[in-house]
């Protein structure tokens, strides 16, 4: 009888096994008590692991939120926002119990398959589930990669520990790999095997392998994109040739898998109620302005709220809402709403002190934002008290030494800002892993650099922006918006062919402290690690910011992607009334350098868990040669934009 390294069935099985953690790839390969093959089926391996990746509430919130979503400024969030990833979070992830266990089950499930096709007893559905499964660990492997730097290819698993290899041999290996396993999927086989067992064997796409063939594609447009700047003439052949075939274009294609409530790995992975997700200053920026759309005010609220024009920056409050940052809106606090905004801002995020029972983001905010008081930093007590109800404000994190104690109230409070909203946090929705506005982004972008593709790189971008429009309900505006040339408040506009620059203007605010309306010259930030700061109209810039934008909120780890591939779109530092300290691994912001961009001010990478210079000290050592660097978050990984 054969048998199988570690098996383990799929969800539904009363087959029970257990594994322990370990801090990075060494177990991989281990052969635990063997159990018959022939008893086990590829596919209910492929679905262990996507279902366990789906990323069950622990490493969700220390994952997904707290670390991808915090570096892809998805939420107003410190920690590896400012290079302090969690070493333990690290572990947990890279541990059999998560990445490298979700690995195994799609190795698993590659060996498996391989076995019984290249030894002719297959059944008749499980070559394309092979094949289902190279795609699968294709994603994963680049997961991991993206997180990390270098980790095992584990092309193959034949109980050997599999070396580590380089990002760009993951790379290479991760396009071919695509290109053969979607060559290789049969659309003529018989799939009922898979298509009756109610999406318990395929969560994506329910045995439909055109759409693997689609999912495939689009991922070596992903990963093809993703060489543009470290190895560009590798990245055009593989995208052209990737784009000529079939793609991710419609809502109906789409990979996605439905979550469902509980306390497992199908919990939605962004559903715990006590992370407000709150809506951060680099996506406020973006929003704001964008498209030349009004603020959708509530009819609950039409004739309460307070709309402001455009050219109103609020109250400025200096001495207790921090300036030492590059955030063009640094300082003022917004007694209203904005007059004008990205339609989807009002759908993702919930209006502070109102409750509408459909965006108000969580019931544990029991209390609803009424008022905030600011201290007087001179003779102490109380200054002045804010109505914060139905106003849209958000202030960068970091280090905002005293001014923190004197804004606490208002600062210091999650229900005053807007916090993602309810939808997210019901385990009702499909988690988004490839949608067809990044198709069309990526395609756009491709046309930007002359590459031959589908489309114009006009036409793709704004395909893009209405597949991102559709999907959140707001595709009346579409049109108005894609021929705005109103910019937000980082100086983009929306329309394509809009490419002039924002040059500084006159704004109108009041004096938070004597209640006098003043005037003064509005800048817009300078992105000097993009273009040396020149641009930021510019079609590159247009393409990514959408593309960001529609990203939100279900692929912080592809935005982050893209910023440290292109230094797009634009990050506002985080406060620095203190200077940063490097030595905890903070980036090296400090108080002179406080209103610059820098590339060093970003993180550029995880790092690997401390456990595994300890318990292997070889492979650590290969790693590290292979990454290049110190095993720190400042190290830039290949195909990552350099200093």
């Amino acid at each position: 009888m054969k048998t199988f390294n570690k098996i383990i069935v799929g969800v539904l099985s009363t087959v029970a096994v257990s594994f322990s953690s370990c801090s990075d790839f060494e177990d991989i390969n281990k052969d635990p008590n063997a159990v018959s093959e022939e008893n086990v089926q590829v596919a209910h391996l492929l679905n262990k692991s996507i279902v366990d990746a789906q990323q069950d509430p622990h490493i969700a919130e220390r994952m997904f939120i707290l670390s991808w979503k915090a570096a892809a400024r998805f939420d107003r969030s410190s920690g590896l926002t400012i290079g302090t990833d969690n070493d333990g979070w690290n572990n947990d992830y890279f541990g059999t119990g998560y990445g490298v266990g979700w690995l195994n089950y799609a190795n698993q499930a590659i060996n498996l398959g391989t076995r019984r096709v290249e030894e002719g007893n297959a059944a008749s559905h499980e070559n394309n589930v092979l094949q289902m499964a190279r795609i699968w660990r294709a994603y994963l492997i680049s997961e991991m990669a993206d997180c990390f730097g270098p980790i095992p290819t584990l092309n193959k698993y034949d109980g050997t520990v599999a070396p580590y290899e380089s990002v760009e041999a993951i790379y290479a290996f991760l396009l071919s790999e695509l290109k053969d396993a979607e060559s290789k999927i049969n659309t003529d086989a018989d799939m009922s095997a898979i298509t009756a067992s109610n999406r318990q064997s395929d969560p994506f796409f329910n045995g439909n392998v055109s759409k693997w063939k689609k999912y495939a594609n689009s991922l070596r447009l992903r990963f093809a994109m993703r060489l543009s700047v470290s190895d560009p003439a590798k990245a055009k052949a593989e995208f052209e040739d990737a784009a000529s075939k079939d793609l991710i274009l419609s809502l109906d294609d789409m990979a996605q898998v439905q979550e469902s409530d509980g306390w497992h790995a199908l919990a939605g992975v962004m559903s715990r109620t006590w992370n407000s997700q709150l809506i951060s200053t680099t996506l406020n920026n973006l929003y704001i302005g964008l498209g030349g759309i009004d603020f959708q005010v509530p009819e609950g609220l039409k004739g309460i709220a307070k709309v402001h024009p455009a050219d109103y920056m609020g109250l400025r409050l200096e001495n207790h809402l921090t300036t030492a940052t590059n955030d063009p809106s640094a300082g003022f606090f917004l007694n209203g709403l904005p007059g004008k905004i990205d339609p989807r801002a009002t759908v993702l995020y919930s209006i502070p002190g109102f409750n509408d029972g459909e965006i108000y983001p969580i019931e544990s905010l029991a209390t609803l934002a009424t008022e905030a008081t600011l201290s007087d930093p001179i003779e102490g007590g109380d200054l002045l008290t804010l109505e914060v109800k139905n106003t849209w404000n958000t202030w960068v994190t970091g280090k905002w030494d005293t001014k923190s104690a004197y804004s606490t109230e208002l600062v210091g409070q999650t229900k005053n800002y807007p916090a993602l909203a309810r939808k997210f946090r019901r385990s009702t929705n499909q988690r988004v892993w490839f949608a067809p506005w990044e198709t069309y982004f990526l395609l756009a972008e491709a046309g930007v650099y002359g590459w031959s593709v589908p489309g114009s790189a006009k036409s793709n971008y704004e395909a893009g922006v209405q597949s991102s429009f559709e999907y959140n309900g707001v595709s009346q505006f579409v049109g108005e918006y894609i021929a705005s040339t109103s910019y937000n408040r980082v100086g983009t506009s929306a329309a394509f062919d809009h490419t002039v620059e924002a040059t500084s203007h006159t704004v109108n605010y009041i004096d938070g402290y004597t209640n006098e309306r003043k005037t003064m010259t509005y800048t817009y930030p300078k992105n000097s690690i993009y273009r040396n700061g020149e641009y930021n109209n510019d079609q590159l810039t247009k393409i990514i910011t959408q593309k960001y934008l529609a990203q939100n909120p279900w692929l912080p780890l592809e935005a982050w992607n893209d910023q440290r591939r292109l230094g797009l779109p634009f990050f506002e530092n985080q406060a620095v009334e203190v200077d940063y300290n490097v030595s905890n691994y903070e980036v090296p912001l400090t108080r002179a350098t406080a209103k610059e961009t820098r590339w060093e001010f970003y993180p550029k990478r995880m790092r690997y868990p401390a456990s595994m210079e300890v318990n292997s000290k070889e492979s650590y050592d290969r790693a590290m040669s292979l990454l290049g660097g110190s095993n720190d978050t400042q190290t830039t990984l290949w195909w990552g934009k350099k200093n």
